[in-house]
């Protein structure tokens, strides 16, 4: 009962939102589209980007324009779910804004180490992160170098991180994206597990957010040593030092594996290759879409008033917009219907 209370108003607030998500159809149409300005017209259309695009012309809009607002949408619906949160409730939505903050600072970062001016890119995204950020992001984007980036970060929980990388000659922008991922990765698992009281919250956080980590953990050292054949030293420096299902042999075994029949090898002693028959290096990438989505879309329909409601949701939400861009970049490039939709459903 005292879950069914707690959760009733977030999880009929979420149901509302939920039936705005785009169909299967849908997406068929926007693949059968010959430009992106019909394709947007049609997305116009839609209830849950209605509003978004009011008052826009489609047709004038440039491709970081688009790609902003649809990030945009996200927020909207966070902002919706955040209202009809109580405070245990909120706690989590705090730390998952994290997830924003550091997709925006990596945007940040990617101008200035382009010596692209910031500024112009702020006004879609502040009230958003007054509402919910301690960072300054007037601040942060008036920034000239990235150590001034860095120290106008100070206060913050990606200051530390960020600023020991000035102990090492030249980092790159890979060096510092990297670095905010495994400090927010760690954080985000050591805080999550200590806000929910119930073991059958705790289960359902541990699960959504243990296999996700997992397998970026594979996906990462696969791409590592097929696309980059870096070091296995380099290799566990990058790995993410949390596990959920992964043991520490398994990483060893992917790490130390001498060629891609090995990984295979590697990754079918895992937990996730002796579940899952079709995961292999050549399939991590989609595999990790249809995984996550199994694990949300169960654990949401068995506890329909739990984390599980939130969690499955904003999946879907930030899931939906990737595919969506996706579609828009293929339509952009006059790709034909199947193969767009090969694309974006996988």
């Amino acid at each position: 009962m005292g879950s069914l209370l707690a959760y009733s108003g977030t999880t009929t607030k979420i149901r509302a939102i939920q039936s705005r998500l785009l169909k299967p159809r849908d997406y068929e149409e926007m693949a059968g589209m010959k430009t992106v300005s019909e394709a947007l017209s049609y997305l116009k259309q839609k209830p849950a980007y209605r509003e978004l695009f009011q008052g826009k012309d489609e047709s004038q809009l440039h491709r970081n324009e688009v790609e902003n607002m649809l990030v945009h949408s996200i927020h909207a619906d966070f902002q919706k779910i955040y209202r009809f949160s109580n405070v245990r409730q909120r706690k989590f939505l705090d730390l998952y804004f994290g997830r924003y903050e550091i997709a925006i600072l990596k945007r940040y970062m990617r101008m200035m180490f382009d010596h692209r001016s910031i500024r112009e890119d702020l006004a879609i995204f502040t009230d958003f992160f007054h509402r919910h950020s301690k960072i300054d992001l007037d601040k942060v984007a008036s920034s000239r170098t990235i150590e001034e980036f860095v120290e106008n970060l100070k206060g913050s929980i990606y200051y530390e991180p960020l600023k020991r990388l000035a102990n090492i000659k030249s980092p790159t922008l890979w060096d510092y994206e990297m670095s905010m991922d495994l400090f927010y990765f760690r954080w985000f698992w050591e805080k999550g597990t200590e806000i929910f009281s119930s073991k059958s919250d705790q289960r359902i956080f541990e699960e959504g957010y243990g296999v996700k980590i997992d397998l970026l953990n594979m996906q990462w050292i696969a791409r590592a040593k097929k696309y980059y054949h870096m070091e296995s030293a380099d290799i566990y420096a990058m790995t993410i030092p949390v596990t959920y299902r992964l043991k520490k042999e398994d990483i060893h075994r992917m790490v130390e594996s001498a060629s891609m029949d090995e990984l295979n090898g590697a990754i079918r002693k895992t937990y996730y290759g002796r579940k899952y028959d079709f995961l292999n290096v050549e399939t991590l990438d989609e595999s990790y879409v249809k995984i996550r989505h199994s694990v949300h879309s169960r654990n949401a329909r068995n506890d329909p008033y739990s984390p599980a409601v939130i969690i499955s949701y904003l999946y879907e939400k930030e899931h939906e917009i990737d595919k969506l861009t996706m579609a828009l970049e293929c339509v952009r490039y006059g790709l034909p219907q199947n193969e767009t939709l090969k694309y974006i459903m996988g």
